[in-house]
């Protein structure tokens, strides 16, 4: 592999290459080049380009050339199959003038793929065993394409399976070992602060005075109900200087920091955060949904604390669930909503309950509903509260908002009962 790489690169830049009519058209998402870009993004490279090109050999050719002159690294997915359409392998012969070669192991590995199945190969899927001479094969155990690379003028080129699962595994089983092998790489630090009800533009005037020193960047992201601050640091930036940063910057925000930590820290949802709170207590939390259909459960799954959960799609179902009186009325969300809750509390034995009471709305496909209101109430040992919200958008966005909305309500009860110990 030494041979087809240099030693050493500088500021190293890659590209994601997609082929297929289906990517270019958007018949299906291009969830690999998403899947890629994280991914040598964390090994250290700038992804400058995403490129797509259809079923043409052509375009395909001259994107290949372009791409070869420009970049230190290329990935490329899909157009390895058997059928007319799995152009990549020609598409590379031709741009690069590296005429196809049958390779023997390749064949031997597509048949051995289909007879361990029990079936004969069929003739056209000898077509993946022909490989631009020159070429590598990179061996792919999940499926019958293998994968190949290739150097041409400053470029790695790396082209694997449009299967995302086959693509998955061969990168981070092969692939990937051999890029740390070859490339002198410095990936940046970067520390993401997640953030609950604080939209980007309040984040940035909050962060004013932080003040960055030489080679730090700051960036945001938005999500449906949490936005994200990321701090990069260069690799060499000193650790206890970039720590100070941090907490300044958390310090700034406020309270509407509910986790620190990495760019894939599964720790770091909101969820988890109230999770390990409650575990911390020995806790346990019920629910009862309206509005929300279920969503504030489905936030909360995988969580040991989760004792109880209960969704209907209005309030009365779940009075009658908890022991209400055939006489009983209900009309008032937010009275209802703390009503709810305490029996939902005292019923199931938890030591927390959260309610979402409100009607459910239904998208319009001429243009969005009207801004809903929904009442939030918390029950725990010092007592209830309740608060009314109103949410826009889509009606999966606003139950996504608002089963956020519950579980940071608690996160910040927990806070600040952990203030009054």
């Amino acid at each position: 592999m030494s041979q087809l790489v240099p030693s050493t690169v500088s500021n190293a830049v890659a590209e994601i290459f997609s082929q297929g009519d289906e990517v270019l058209t958007g018949q299906i998402a291009d969830t690999n080049a998403a899947w890629l870009a994280r991914a040598v993004t964390r090994l250290g490279f700038d992804v400058i380009h995403h490129s797509a090109v259809g079923d043409r050999l052509e375009p395909m050719v001259e994107q290949l050339r372009v791409i070869a002159g420009r970049s230190d690294l290329c990935i490329g997915t899909g157009g390895l199959g058997p059928t007319v359409d799995d152009l990549t392998a020609a598409a590379v012969a031709t741009a690069f003038d590296r005429p196809l070669a049958l390779d023997p192991v390749a064949l031997e590995q597509v048949e051995a793929y289909f007879a361990r199945r029990g079936h004969t190969m069929a003739e056209v899927n000898r077509k993946q065993a022909w490989l631009p001479s020159g070429s590598q094969r990179l061996d792919n155990h999940w499926g019958t394409a293998p994968g190949f690379l290739v150097r041409q003028e400053r470029c790695l080129f790396v082209f694997l399976p449009g299967v995302p699962s086959e693509m998955q595994a061969m990168f981070t089983h092969g692939v990937e070992a051999r890029i740390i092998e070859s490339y002198r790489l410095q990936p940046p630090r970067v520390t993401v602060l997640r953030t609950f009800g604080l939209g980007e533009s309040a984040l940035q005037q909050k962060l004013e005075p932080l003040g960055l020193p030489p080679g730090v960047r700051l960036g945001f992201r938005a999500g449906v109900y949490q936005n994200e601050v990321k701090l990069s640091f260069p690799w060499d930036f000193p650790a206890r200087e970039s720590e100070a940063l941090v907490a300044r910057a958390a310090a700034l925000i406020g309270d509407g920091v509910f986790a620190i930590g990495d760019v894939e820290a599964a720790e770091g949802s909101l969820a988890a955060v109230v999770g390990k709170c409650l575990a911390a207590r020995g806790a346990t939390l019920a629910t009862a949904e309206t509005f929300t259909a279920g969503q504030l459960a489905w936030l909360c799954r995988g969580q040991g604390c989760l004792l109880h959960s209960a969704v209907a799609p209005r309030s009365e179902p779940l009075f009658r669930l908890l022991g209400a009186e055939p006489g009983e009325r209900f009309s008032d969300p937010q009275v209802d909503a703390v009503s709810l809750a305490g029996r939902l509390r005292s019923r199931c034995g938890a030591d927390y309950a959260l309610a979402i009471l409100g009607s459910p709305t239904q998208d319009s496909v001429e243009r969005l509903p009207p801004p809903a209101t929904v009442a939030i109430a918390l029950a725990g040992p010092l007592g209830s509260s309740v608060r009314a919200l109103t949410l826009a958008g889509t009606a999966e966005r606003r139950q996504m908002q608002a089963a956020a909305a519950a579980l940071d309500d608690l996160r910040r009860h927990l806070m600040q009962e952990s203030r009054c110990d």
